[in-house]
């Protein structure tokens, strides 16, 4: 993950049932993180926006369903424009 994404933090952490027991987390924000993913122009290709629907062959009997894009629930949100964020 590049610097672009910000900067690392970390946090201790322990459970109620071993509070002697303590661990580091380290995470950078989440929305950094996705922001820098997007802005850079190497993922520029493998960036999906829209749904598309996919078929073993020309007769689109069988539909393929193997990324978050090719899903059916992608596609009902795009048709169903009462569904804006």
């Amino acid at each position: 993950m590049p610097d672009r994404a910000g900067e690392w933090k970390a946090k201790k952490l322990s459970f109620n049932d071993h509070p002697e027991d303590q661990y580091t987390i380290r995470y950078r924000d989440p929305i950094k993180a996705i922001e820098s993913l997007f802005q850079d122009p190497e993922n520029a290709k493998h960036l999906i926006y829209v749904p598309k629907k996919i078929y073993a062959d020309k007769t689109k009997e069988n539909r393929i369903f193997n990324e978050m894009w090719t899903g059916q629930w992608w596609h009902v949100l795009q048709v169903n424009s009462h569904f804006i964020f």
